[in-house]
């Protein structure tokens, strides 16, 4: 066996293996609907996937090392003029630098067509959102029973009554995503179970995380509004707005931030 040509394979097969998981990371909703949901794609989880991620980027690293090391005179080759003298900047360096640069500051100051390409992986985050909704606060799933049936406006006695009816196994003290562990399920699928008791009574409940990365047109949605309906509501509040303005931008242009319209428009997120 040659090390060289095992490096070299090695090189290959990570880099297939952090595209995929990269490409999976690009489309993957965000943490308050992958954790919330238990989301999974092709079998894996997100965290899965950054794992992969991670683990093959360290692999990826080693090797690329390496190859370095074993071609370390066809790379300095790169780098010589017709008259084999060493120049590190040449015409090929130069070029390879500036595609570099190029890459760097627009994907960091969000400048098309660099940040058309980021949104477009946005919206697609966003959208899994239709098909497994969100939690009700940030990170709830880390919230005790509890706390959990406090913020959202239910007696504990009344969660556990919920949950013993259909025979959840749970301790006070848990999480509610160890309760769903422990129940094979997602705490979306417990939140459920309680938010039908709490919507009996008229009572809609209404999630405010992640307003700020979606555009106008799935603000509304999250909100149970048609779009035409939520600018309409924006214009009475004196913001014109378009349905494809991402909503943090439209609320910093008029000097506020997404939970600043949220409120004025009579929306407030569980204490």
């Amino acid at each position: 066996m040659s090390l060289k040509k095992i490096t070299s394979l090695t090189m290959l097969l990570a880099m297939v293996i952090m595209t995929y998981s990269g490409i999976m990371l690009f489309i993957a909703p965000p943490g308050r609907i992958a954790n919330w949901s238990d989301w999974q794609l092709f079998g894996l989880s997100k965290d899965q996937y950054a794992n992969l991620h991670s683990s093959f980027m360290l692999l990826f690293v080693v090797a690329t090392i390496l190859h370095i090391y074993y071609n370390w005179k066809p790379i300095t080759s790169y780098m010589k003029n017709q008259a084999k003298q060493m120049v590190v900047l040449t015409r090929d360096m130069m070029a390879a630098i500036l595609f570099t640069v190029i890459f760097l500051i627009g994907s960091l100051t969000f400048t098309p067509p660099f940040s058309t390409f980021l949104n477009f992986g946005q919206d697609i985050k966003n959208s899994w959102e239709k098909s497994y909704g969100s939690a009700p606060y940030s990170h709830a799933e880390l919230s005790s029973l509890e706390d959990f049936s406090k913020k959202i406006g239910l007696a504990l006695e009344k969660s556990a009554e919920i949950l013993s009816s259909h025979n959840m196994k749970y301790e006070l003290s848990q999480s509610l995503s160890q309760i769903a562990d422990t129940n094979g399920v997602s705490p979306q699928y417990l939140f459920n179970l309680l938010k039908k008791d709490i919507e009996k009574g008229g009572k809609k409940l209404v999630t405010l995380t992640g307003m700020g990365k979606k555009a106008v047109k799935d603000v509304a949605m999250s909100l149970g509004l048609s779009t035409q309906e939520f600018l309409e509501k924006l214009k009475a509040l004196g913001i014109e707005a378009n349905e494809n303005d991402r909503f943090k931008e439209l609320a910093e242009r008029y000097d506020m931030s997404p939970m600043d319209i949220m409120h004025k428009l009579g929306y407030k997120k569980p204490e």
